[in-house]
């Protein structure tokens, strides 16, 4: 420090009554500064991470307690070129006012014009017999993470016998309401089917649902018999944080004149659509492992047998599973717990994705219908986990399979894949060479579009002999053209 700078520090702390300085007083004051100092970094540092984590990805073999079984590595395939796609060594001229801040060793561009009709290309039709099939059905639900991330269900199907089978995804309209469509019926939803290997502990990609007829996205195809991993997807390209300002908060309980608890008219409805989303066999009861996913989500405990028995004593129920009514009283029973506090009541809500209007905005319940020809096929939720490791080297794998490649011009071992359907755009960004690299993308003249990153520019890490997701982009305004401009530039 300065003299002046000690001069002002003293300054500010008092002296005694002698004249002479306060060592105490000034020791408290410095303790003060230095808490609050720390404070203001660790916040700062919170940010910053959630900056670098939308900004950078990281790739996919980080995560391995979330990925015990990984898929195989695609073996080399044919770089291969369409009509409806181009793409430049050089990149656009328009982007040198940004080269010129940054050192890029080389760039590759992709230019794709997707048409307003472009979905009827991959239009989903059901099989002529499908009324004769037996059909099973799951419900299911994206939540949407604080940093951003994405967790749904899982789940295990059984195959029995070789069938023709008929898999869709799409997502559930919760509105009692005629003519008033839930707003998230706009969130893309994708199923990613995976078969357990008998002889090795690995799951095979086999499909996934890249049909599409309207918000329904389909598969039809043969499978054999076995073990099957249905891994549900959405890009994150509008599954996103709200922003819009709530300017009323909604009551979720009240009391009457005589002094007793109920639950809103508006809260009640949020319960019952919430009790739907939960009820994953539709059977309108809770089974424990049914409630358990909602004890999970809401609070990170689950309910044992004991507890279980407590409730069917308590609350009504049917069969051993809880009712919508047996639901209601529960949550009317934690108000009353809290003599009427919503607090726990609000964590309930906005952990299901529910903000201080009772709007649902950040979750998408979903719902998945298979038909088999020769057999009823079984399902089974069993995990709800981010929308990663197994999934990401599935989605890596398919757009490695189904893409084009273009190699960085110089560095054969950088290889951007581009995945172009009717309805989204994925690139995944493969590094075969031993050094992790760091590729800078660039999306600002792309039109009417939107990418899962929330970021025109951006920049993502890939690790060594790895591959990763770079991005999803879709449009913003599905009757309009839209334009996907992205130049990959690696950095020095």
């Amino acid at each position: 420090m300065t003299p002046e700078e000690v001069d002002a520090i003293i300054s500010l702390a008092d002296v005694n009554a002698d004249g002479k300085f306060d060592y105490i007083k000034f020791c408290k004051v410095y303790m003060t500064t230095n808490e609050q100092c720390l404070k203001t970094t660790v916040e700062k540092l919170e940010v910053d991470s959630k900056l670098r984590r939308q900004q950078f990805g990281s790739h996919i073999e980080g995560s391995p307690e979330r990925d015990p079984s990984p898929v195989p590595k695609p073996s080399p395939r044919t770089i291969r070129k369409t009509d409806q796609e181009t793409f430049s060594n050089k990149g656009d001229t328009r982007s040198s006012l940004l080269a010129a801040t940054r050192k890029f060793k080389t760039s590759v561009s992709c230019t794709i014009t997707m048409d307003v009709n472009s979905n009827r290309n991959s239009k989903l039709t059901e099989p002529d017999s499908i009324k004769e099939w037996p059909c099973v059905q799951s419900k299911g639900c994206f939540f949407l993470e604080e940093d951003g991330e994405i967790i749904s269900h899982q789940y295990r199907m059984q195959i029995v016998q070789r069938s023709m089978v008929y898999l869709t995804i799409k997502p559930l309209n919760l509105s009692q309401v005629e003519g008033k469509p839930s707003p998230w019926l706009s969130v893309d939803t994708t199923l990613y089917i995976l078969k357990e290997n008998e002889n090795q502990a690995t799951l095979q990609l086999m499909c996934f649902t890249e049909l599409r007829n309207r918000e329904v996205f389909g598969w039809t195809g043969e499978l054999g018999p076995g073990i099957y991993w249905l891994i549900p997807s959405t890009t994150g390209c509008r599954l996103r944080k709200e922003r819009k300002p709530i300017t009323e908060e909604a009551q979720l309980v009240y009391r009457d004149e005589t002094g007793e608890l109920f639950l809103t008219k508006e809260f009640r409805s949020t319960l019952s659509d919430i009790f739907e989303v939960i009820d994953l066999d539709g059977n309108g009861l809770l089974s424990l492992e049914e409630y358990n996913f909602f004890e999970l989500r809401t609070s990170g405990e689950k309910c044992d047998e004991d507890a279980w028995a407590v409730c069917r004593d308590n609350f009504d129920t049917k069969k051993n599973e809880l009712t919508r009514q047996g639901f209601m009283d529960l949550n009317l029973m934690e108000a009353n717990d809290r003599e009427g506090d919503p607090r726990d009541l609000w964590v309930t809500v906005h952990s299901m994705g529910y903000n201080k209007a009772l709007e649902l905005t950040e979750a998408c319940p979903f719902i998945i219908d298979i038909y088999a020809d020769k057999c009823k096929p079984r399902i089974k939720a069993v995990h709800m986990e981010a929308c990663s490791g197994q999934l990401e080297k599935a989605i890596c794998k398919s757009v490695l399979n189904k893409g084009n490649a273009r190699v960085m011009d110089g560095y054969e071992d950088i290889i951007v894949h581009t995945y172009k359907h009717d309805t989204w755009i994925t690139s995944v960004i493969e590094n075969k060479s031993d050094n992790k690299v760091i590729i800078h993308i660039n999306n600002e003249l792309s039109k009417n579009c939107v990418n899962n990153r929330g970021l025109n520019i951006f920049a993502v890490e890939v690790a060594p002999k790895s591959t990763m997701v770079c991005q999803h982009v879709m449009p913003l305004n599905e009757r309009q053209e839209w334009i996907y401009y992205c130049v990959y530039s690696l950095m020095s």
